[in-house]
């Protein structure tokens, strides 16, 4: 990818026309990088940093030491860029095709490689890569790939199977932070963008909510490292050139969908970082999939954080979910619920529930007092008093 000034990364090799050098940089790219670097940096930002796509990586491969070569341009990026705070993909893995990427296996060797010469990063920083379906499936865990200090899922699928890799991720012993780094993407006409088959307009309420989903559905999953919010604009269509499947830049920033990620933000925090203390517990929603509700798709699921004290849950329902009754609390206790808008970032006003003599919760209906929703809602409840 050039720089605004024309400039690309490495110079071209002399000995193998047609063939990028991957060990003689161009310094001009980089000081550009560096400039994009202290903004961010100074404007409070904390950047995804990544290396390379993995299609530059097959000639990478073929005409230099790969393991040696590139352990060499991860470590030129972590000392240049080291002091900064910023999360560092050591690859860009989204598809693993085999014309268009070298193996899963290959990439952690290069990496192992590169952890074994230069160590780990100088402050700590968060270590992952962007990656197809997730790192757990691809690279494993701790001592599989040592390097690897933040787990993530992204790309393929953008549905309800994002979920199960989240709950998956979250229970690996030990612990690792986790996050879906391409959800389902606000506009983009691409067929791994197709909830269930369906493509709606762009910014359309359908287009919009499907994003939505995808933030709550992969934060309440165990995605509690952040999310990430896409559009189809994001390899930046500019000036001169049409849409197409991409739209402009300045179009895709007016998207409606961006501004649920405040909403989102607003709901895990409203705890403050009592969040932090809650594990996935869809099983103990009963039922969290809505009769008929298809696995591919982004409609009738339910999703539940909660704690082991059970005094503080967090829940996502999605459009066309059903009431459920809730599994596992403290039992024969008063606890507050409270709905909340995630399209408003506004709360309702709390309605006392009960549980019974097993722990079981039953839900008042959806605000509208629907039992079957037209619409996704997310819901706070809170211990009041025990029996």
């Amino acid at each position: 990818m050039r720089d605004e000034y024309g400039n690309i990364p490495f110079k071209m090799s002399e000995k193998h026309p047609g063939v990028a050098d991957f060990e003689r940089i161009i310094p001009e790219y980089f000081k550009s990088l560096d400039k994009k670097m202290q903004y961010l940096s100074e404007q409070g930002f904390v950047p995804l940093l990544e290396t390379v796509r993995r299609d530059m990586c097959p000639t990478w491969k073929a005409y230099f030491d790969f393991n040696e070569s590139y352990s060499r341009f991860v470590q030129y990026l972590s000392s240049r860029y080291g002091a900064y705070n910023f999360i560092y993909s050591k690859i860009h893995l989204d598809w693993i095709p085999q014309l268009y990427s070298i193996t899963a296996d290959e990439f952690n060797e290069a990496l192992i490689y590169h952890l074994n010469k230069y160590g780990h990063m100088p402050f700590g920083q968060p270590v992952t890569t962007l990656i197809s379906n997730s790192t757990y499936m691809q690279f494993g865990h701790a001592d599989d790939c040592p390097w690897l200090t933040m787990h993530s899922v992204g790309n393929k699928p953008r549905d309800h199977r994002v979920a199960d890799s989240l709950e998956q991720i979250f229970n690996l012993n030990p612990p690792y932070p986790a996050i879906n780094f391409e959800p389902y993407y606000t506009g983009w006409d691409h067929e791994i963008n197709m909830p269930n088959g369906e493509r709606p307009p762009a910014n359309s309420e359908r287009d919009n909510y499907f994003a939505r989903a995808q933030m709550y559905g992969s934060v309440l999953s165990g995605g509690l490292s952040g999310h990430v919010h896409g559009t189809a604009a994001y390899d930046v269509t500019t000036t001169g050139e049409p849409a197409g499947m991409r739209p402009h830049i300045w179009d895709a920033l007016k998207y409606e969908s961006a501004n649920y990620m405040k909403h989102l933000q607003k709901f895990v925090l409203s705890e403050k970082d009592k969040y932090i203390n809650l594990v996935p517990a869809r099983s103990d929603v009963n039922p969290h999939k809505a009769p008929k509700s298809p696995e591919k798709g982004l409609d009738g699921w339910s999703y539940m954080l909660t704690n082991s004290e059970r005094d503080l849950a967090l829940l996502y329902f999605e459009n066309q979910s059903v009431i459920p009754v809730l599994q596992n609390f403290k039992k024969k206790s008063e606890y507050q619920l409270y709905w909340f808008d995630t399209i408003t970032g506004e709360w309702k006003e709390a309605v006392t529930v009960k549980s019974d003599r097993s722990g079981k919760i039953k839900l008042p209906p959806f605000p509208g007092k629907k039992k079957k929703s037209d619409r996704d809602w997310a819901a706070k409840i809170k211990l009041i008093s025990e029996n």
